[in-house]
């Protein structure tokens, strides 16, 4: 992880802070080693809101794309990775 260090002028200590990274959303299917990114330069919060979506998962997705999805493809499900690995 990366982390950069700066003074914070009121406190006159080292306060370190995340250097910010972007994150891709990766849906993955249980019969097969297949894999798609859905979403690239999301935050954190971002990939994570995604994935909380229950429109995410074929056990819990109640649209018509998602069902259909679900019949020609098998089981799958939506997670996500930080950018580069």
């Amino acid at each position: 992880m990366k982390m950069q260090m700066r003074m914070s002028m009121e406190q006159e200590r080292p306060v370190i802070a995340e250097a910010c990274s972007h994150y891709k959303v990766i849906r993955s299917y249980r019969d097969s080693y297949r894999r798609r990114v859905i979403r690239r330069g999301m935050t954190l919060e971002e990939a994570r809101a995604h994935c909380a979506d229950p429109e995410t998962s074929s056990s819990t997705a109640t649209s018509a794309a998602a069902r259909r999805r679900t019949r020609e493809r098998g089981p799958w499900f939506d997670g996500y990775d930080k950018e580069g690995a």
